[in-house]
């Protein structure tokens, strides 16, 4: 295994990607390096990178130093516990080599922390077989992903929905054209738009929405970060999809994701709050779905399961962390 440094890993990334897409059983978006770089950069570019290549594929991993859990090996993103650190077109040989690597003694380390690890994953087996009877193992927090099937168009998409949900969306179109709210959709940026002019108008609709008051939007600190790092790079492989509503010329809902694998997976959305009586919010994911339908996108990954998402998805997708420690 040849280790990397960051500029090297992103010089890779191209190369990263192809790896991610071989891989079967993870979330492929969030292993990929749409999401690790910027993750890294934005939450974790204190602690030092330990990323390798190697014949089989990449792992990438970094180290952090606690006073109680001593010297512990993460995933680049550890704050979602999405990404798979172990990607390749032959996961069984990757994980095996990677086993024996982190088994070698001259190696530091008091804790593994693998996230984004299917249970029914060659990953899985073979770190259990590789790290059992000779380290502690346990499992950490599980991760489960609302999916949709785009499968057949927006129609068939909606004949999956519930009637009393379909209803809802009816008469948010409705409303909407009624009162002349405007779709604007964004298949293609270039970099500087992405990172500024994009980025920069759903930051002014996110200071108008719930999630300013409450502290949980992309206005301040490292998630801003996260997304300035993130949305060139979509950009840069017409990866990036947005789509705004306006209402006599100012944006009172947006709706941003990333393509990847014939997959698109949905980033944040989030609407003016003076606006809410319009449902904004399933609007804009309607009309976000007529357009990745069009395009013949075949999935819609609506990120972290939450109640409002079971409505949206049809699949819940469950990854898990693998934690590993020195007797």
């Amino acid at each position: 295994m040849r280790e990397l440094t960051l500029e090297q890993l992103d010089d890779r990334a191209t190369r990263l990607d192809q790896a991610v897409c071989a891989t079967p059983d993870i979330d492929r978006f969030c292993s990929s390096s749409f999401w690790v770089l910027p993750a890294w950069r934005a939450f974790l570019s204190d602690h030092r990178l330990w990323c390798h290549q190697c014949e089989y594929g990449f792992v990438t991993l970094g180290v952090g130093n606690d006073r109680s859990l001593g010297t512990y090996i993460h995933p680049m993103e550890a704050s979602w516990a999405l990404a798979s650190p172990l990607v390749g077109p032959d996961p069984a040989a990757l994980t095996r080599q990677f086993v024996e690597k982190c088994r070698n003694t001259s190696l530091q380390w008091d804790i593994l922390f693998l996230s984004g690890i299917s249970p029914d994953s060659i990953q899985f087996h073979e770190l259990i077989r590789g790290f059992r009877g000779h380290y502690s193992l346990g499992l950490g927090p599980s991760s489960v992903r609302r999916v949709a099937s785009l499968e057949g168009g927006c129609e068939e998409f909606l004949s999956r929905r519930s009637s009393s949900f379909r209803s809802n969306l009816r008469r948010a179109r409705r409303q909407g054209e009624q009162k002349g709210i405007e779709v604007d959709y964004i298949d293609k940026a270039d970099v500087q738009q992405a990172s500024t002019e994009l980025f920069d108008r759903a930051l002014a609709v996110e200071h108008n929405s719930w999630k300013a008051e409450a502290d949980t939007g992309i206005i301040d600190g490292p998630m801003k970060v996260f997304y300035r790092e993130m949305l060139p790079r979509l950009a840069e492989r017409d990866a990036l999809r947005f789509l705004f509503l306006t209402y006599q010329g100012e944006d009172i809902a947006y709706c941003f994701g990333g393509v990847f694998d014939n997959k698109f997976r949905g980033l944040q959305m989030s609407y003016h709050d003076d606006y809410s009586d319009h449902s904004p919010g399933n609007l804009a994911q309607l009309h976000m779905i007529e357009r990745l339908c069009e395009e013949g996108i075949e999935h819609y990954d609506l990120g972290s399961d939450m109640e409002y998402k079971k409505r949206w998805g049809e699949e819940g997708i469950e990854t898990l962390a693998v934690i590993v420690r020195r007797i």
